[in-house]
């Protein structure tokens, strides 16, 4: 073979290999795409997720999750736990309701939520100290909501609002009553997240308080629930450890 003809073969064999890989370029390109699967910049090195299943919020008597928390600089470790199922009584009286009880560094806080089909509804809140003693009690109505798995709330941008009032009284101060509107967007619906306790896919959701501004996003994986919240405000807490009674 003289030299022309081996650089023919040679530029042949280029081209043909260019070939070959736009050609599987395209077909990786078409596998996958409308997968709606992204990673956050922070977790980009977060490795595969944890198949997970179930609520985005489940509510068991007996499940409990630990937190790591860092409130603009004030670091502590929060609990939460599922103590019962009951009548919530008061402005939600015959409504059934989760008592999760959480510890606040050094108060307790007990919230009641129902759950239907498609969301988890908060409608009580009490804050006391270490004590006993009853520091604030807040009613939402008709209710703040916690999560929403409506269909069309399960879609990558989508957006809508809320509006409810709050009724609080607290040891110092009289009852007051104020109005209260939120813009919820969804940010993503398999959202790639690391936390201390795993990687997990996430439903991300912002809260944006329409009177001021702020903002509270918050990572959600089925199965387990929250596993991530970041506020506008600096407050962070992350997912450490769970256990889903069943």
């Amino acid at each position: 073979m003289n030299i022309e003809t081996r650089v023919r073969a040679t530029i042949a064999g280029f081209a043909t290999a260019v070939a070959l890989l736009a050609m599987l370029a395209i077909g990786s390109s078409g596998c996958g795409g409308g997968s709606s699967m992204t990673t956050d910049n922070e977790d980009a090195d977060a490795g595969p997720p944890q198949v997970t299943t179930g609520p985005y919020q489940p509510l068991t008597v007996g499940t409990t999750w630990n937190y790591h928390v860092d409130d603009q600089g004030t670091v502590y470790e929060k609990q939460s736990t599922v103590q019962a199922f009951e009548d919530m009584g008061g402005m939600a009286a015959g409504t059934m309701g989760y008592k999760v009880q959480e510890t606040v560094k050094a108060s307790i806080q007990l919230t009641w939520y129902e759950q239907t089909a498609t969301d988890v509804r908060r409608h009580h809140d009490t804050l006391s100290d270490n004590t006993g003693r009853m520091l604030s009690d807040e009613w939402y109505s008709p209710y703040l909501l916690r999560v929403d798995e409506a269909p069309e709330h399960l879609q990558p941008g989508a957006t809508w609002s809320i509006d409810y009032s709050k009724t609080k009284t607290t040891s110092s101060k009289p009852t007051t009553m104020s109005n209260q509107a939120e813009t919820w967007t969804v940010e993503g619906v398999d959202v790639v997240t690391k936390v201390p306790a795993g990687t997990f896919n996430a439903l991300k959701i912002t809260r944006t308080d329409t009177a001021d501004g702020s903002t509270k996003t918050q990572w959600f994986t089925r199965g387990v629930g929250k596993i991530r919240e970041l506020t506008s405000q600096g407050h962070k807490e992350e997912l450490t450890s769970y256990n889903i009674a069943q």
